[in-house]
């Protein structure tokens, strides 16, 4: 009898990677991506309905912070395991992942065999953390080793628009920079404002320049 392949969910805003994800993962004989979304939002309804074994998702998601929106997937639904697929080689976010319960945490640069035995990994229990994430010392112009941005909760690519922002690029130049959408920048943007307490870009250009972004 064939063993029933396990169901896996993935979570990523860029729809060209997790399109390539799907395909990459339902050619193995042991997985089937039961479904892809590609916002916070329709994560409750989308796990009711499809019961995964396991979620793969992104650190951003729309304004989302993937790392938050996976320690309430694990606290609402302790049977799935939830693993980080990411760009950031960040050794403090690994961590974060860490801390927050989640079971694991890879780089979007792994080779596929890699990729393979990391869900393997934690599909069997076993957490896996990308041992080629960063385990230097935090520099001090690195966005989560600056004081302020940990205490004004601002996130790497939160930092990363703000200084895009100050060398004046509008939010077209900066989704496509980042290869982001329009509505993403838009969210990050409304999320910054709202962090800083500002309501403008005069005082956005104002803020980075006073702290040396």
């Amino acid at each position: 009898m064939m063993q029933a392949r396990l169901k896996i969910l993935l979570i990523d805003d860029h729809k060209i990677f997790n399109d390539g994800l799907k395909s990459l993962l339902n050619e193995q004989s042991d997985f089937n991506v039961c479904t892809q979304i590609f916002q916070a939002k329709d994560v409750n309804f989308t796990i009711q309905k499809h019961h995964p074994d396991l979620i793969i998702l992104d650190i951003n998601l729309q304004g989302i912070n993937g790392i938050d929106l996976g320690k309430k997937i694990t606290a609402d639904f302790p049977r799935i395991k939830v693993m980080i697929l990411t760009m950031y080689n960040q050794s403090k976010l690994l961590e974060e992942v860490r801390e927050a319960g989640l079971h694991g945490y890879l780089l979007k640069d792994a080779t596929t065999p890699e990729l393979l035995t990391a869900i393997r990994s934690v599909l069997a229990g076993n957490p896996y953390f990308d041992t080629k994430v960063a385990k230097t010392e935090l520099l001090s112009d690195d966005p989560f080793g600056d004081d302020f941005a940990r205490r004004l909760n601002l996130t790497f690519r939160e930092v990363e628009i703000i200084r895009l922002i100050k060398e004046g690029l509008t939010n077209e130049q900066i989704a496509e920079r980042l290869n982001l959408s329009f509505f993403t920048i838009k969210t990050h943007r409304k999320n910054i404002h709202f962090k800083l307490g500002i309501s403008n870009v005069a005082e956005l250009i104002k803020f980075a320049t006073t702290h040396d972004l």
